[in-house]
This record gives structure tokens, C-alpha cells and sequence, in this order.
């Protein structure tokens, strides 16, 4: 599984490393995509994704389509 954490606005370092810890705890594979600039970025990045993590970013059809492997936003 991997797991993507997506911000424009990044998270805390505290939060991103706790976030990194479960995730790679958990034996899945953790993906980090902070500070993107356009929504392209992101559409691109959530190819082969299982599970998006985000702030306030906003997850429009381009990027649930562009994400076949998707199960889940947080």
C-alpha cells in the first residue's frame, strides 16, 4: 500500500514524521508531496496511490480519476 501526504501548504515536520512513522510501521510505503504549485503536480502524483493524505487542498474529479489504485482521503 502506499499512502501519499499532499500539501500546499506543508504540515508541521513533527506531523509529517509522525504521520511516516505509522505509515512505514504499518509496512506500508510513505510518499510526501509538500509546497506543490499546480494542480498538475498533484493530479500526477496520485497515480498509484492507495490513501491521500491532505490539509485543505482540494481533491477535485481530475484527481480521484487520475487515482485508480485510490481507497481512501483523509
Amino acid at each position: 500500500m502506499k499512502v501519499l501526504v499532499a500539501t500546499e501548504k506543508p504540515f508541521s515536520a513533527t506531523a509529517v514524521k509522525g504521520i511516516r512513522e505509522i505509515v512505514e510501521a504499518a509496512g506500508y510505503t510513505f510518499v510526501a508531496l509538500e509546497k506543490y504549485t499546480s494542480h498538475d503536480q498533484l493530479v500526477e502524483a496520485v497515480a498509484d496511490v492507495n490513501a491521500l493524505i491532505v490539509r485543505s487542498d482540494i481533491v477535485d474529479k481530475a484527481v480521484i480519476d487520475a487515482a485508480s489504485e485510490l481507497k481512501i482521503i483523509v
